[in-house]
């Protein structure tokens, strides 16, 4: 009799990865997980195999195993702390990590880490406490400057000389670091009206991400070709035939960063049959496990004895991994624009809404933000441009293409006619009429994009020609995208 009989099973999963077989790989952990393998400190690798695939579950209890196996050790349970954060389950992240003693990860590490996840629940006050105690434990650094620049207006904030004052110290820091430095400052320079320094100091950060991040136009051009190609007429209507399975519950908000995105999430999410939103980044295990987002590629997929329904199968229980089995759910993953074709192919009953902006202020937008996750082309005002011209081009092909399915929304027609356009988002969406959708920032849920604040006031006009203050400095993608 085989003594360690949890070892198959370790052999099971490296077989199962090896082939790329989702379904054999989480079945040889959860064996593993139910015959409680002494696995130890592997529990965490484990944990995070299976976060990056999506099998949030399987990672959760992976982890859990991790700190039962530690005794509940500070530096398990901060583990856990990392993928609750990863997972999107904040609320639960911030009260395990104010458990943890001050120097778990360390005193700096751990007040950034409350601050962040307290911003993002709508707790303003005590998210700057905590960063501005990260920054007495680590002066100059760039990532609390940046979380504590987007809590508040610093036009008349005392916390702006601090941070201007911490320049010499965040010189010292790596350049992401610094990149983030030079980000906040950018922001304390906007917020008072000083308009010259606020985009010297934009492109300050952005000189130095693009040196840690280039921007391939070649690639971006190869993958926005792929989005459209193999998508002729019929194609996608033939496939919609053959889906046997309920497949509205996603709602896809797309366009580019910045653009309201996480404004009609929000109004969409203020509506009781919709649980949640977020950039949920799913569609990519899709195309993963489809082996591309083009039609040929699905046709491959669908001949080597795939199916429709289990396309879409995969994707709703990603979705049910983060979010539960209850409820509509947004979907607002930036670039979803890549993957409009699989999507429509496989999820028929999805409503599509794509985001439009005036292209000067989703420019400078764009050009100002300090995106978490890396966006290469926004480093550079001619990259911002080719980027743009390229998710022009594909809104147009899905326009033809999709014709009434796909609601394109004015930023500008929102703002100016909220109840008109909110009205018009519902019903698109399947939904009915209720009175919190008209009054979306009194909803509370925690929002972790750069809108965080935004959404939690009223609708209004203020992201309109934000641009035009910099007009001068933004030549060059003007030059580059109308010319």
């Amino acid at each position: 009799m085989n003594a360690n009989p949890w070892m198959a099973q370790i052999e099971a999963l490296k077989a199962a990865l090896a082939a790329k077989d989702r379904g054999r790989a989480n079945a040889a952990v959860a064996a593993l997980l139910d015959q409680k393998a002494p696995l130890g400190p592997q529990w965490r690798q484990i944990s995070e195999l299976m976060r990056v695939s999506g099998e949030l579950t399987l990672a959760l209890r992976a982890i859990d195993a991790r700190v039962a196996a530690a005794k509940g050790a500070p530096e398990a349970r901060y583990s856990k702390v990392v993928l609750l954060t990863q997972a999107g389950r904040l609320r639960e992240a911030h009260e395990l990590a104010e458990t943890l003693p001050a120097h778990i990860p360390d005193p700096a590490g751990r007040a950034y880490l409350l601050g962040n996840t307290a911003l993002t629940l709508g707790r303003v006050d005590e998210a700057r406490d905590y960063l501005l105690t990260a920054l007495r434990h680590r002066p100059g650094w760039g990532p609390a400057w940046l979380t504590l620049s987007t809590s508040a207006s610093l036009k008349d904030n005392p916390i702006g000389e601090k941070m201007l004052a911490d320049r010499a110290a965040a010189e010292k820091q790596p350049e992401d670091h610094r990149a983030r430095y030079w980000y906040a400052v950018g922001k304390l320079h906007a917020d008072r009206g000083e308009h010259d320094e606020a985009f010297a100091a934009f492109a300050r950060g952005a000189m130095l991400l693009r040196k840690l991040t280039p921007y391939s136009r070649q690639g971006n051009e190869a993958t926005a070709q792929a989005a459209v190609s193999g998508f002729e007429g019929g194609f996608i209507e033939e496939l919609n035939r053959r889906q046997t399975i309920d497949t509205s519950r996603p709602i896809f908000v797309t366009g580019l960063p910045r653009s309201g995105t996480t404004l009609v999430e929000q109004i969409l999410a203020s509506h009781s049959a919709v649980a949640d939103g977020a950039e949920l980044n799913l569609l990519h295990h899709l195309a993963v496990a489809t082996g591309g987002a083009s039609g040929e590629a699905i046709s491959a997929h669908l001949a080597g004895g795939g199916s429709v329904e289990k396309m879409a199968g995969l994707y709703l229980h990603l979705m049910a991994e983060r979010f539960g089995s209850e409820g509509r759910i947004v979907d607002k993953t930036i670039d979803a624009s890549r993957f409009l074709g699989l999507v429509a192919s496989v999820l028929p009953e999805a409503p599509l809404i794509w985001m439009r902006r005036d292209p000067l202020d989703s420019a400078w937008s764009c050009f100002r933000t300090f995106f978490i996750h890396g966006v290469a082309w926004s480093y550079d005002l001619t990259d911002i441009a080719h980027h743009f011209r390229l998710e022009d081009r594909l809104l147009d092909f899905w326009q033809d293409r999709l014709g009434d399915r796909l609601l394109v929304v004015p930023y500008r027609a929102l703002v100016d006619a909220p109840e008109e356009w909110t009205s018009r988002i519902v019903r698109h969406a399947g939904l009915s009429e209720e009175a919190g959708v008209f009054a979306p920032h009194q909803t509370k849920r925690a929002v972790a994009t750069a809108s965080s604040l935004q959404v939690r006031r009223p609708i209004n006009r203020d992201g309109l020609n934000v641009a035009e203050p910099y007009r001068k400095h933004l030549q060059p993608f003007v030059d580059a995208y109308y010319g």
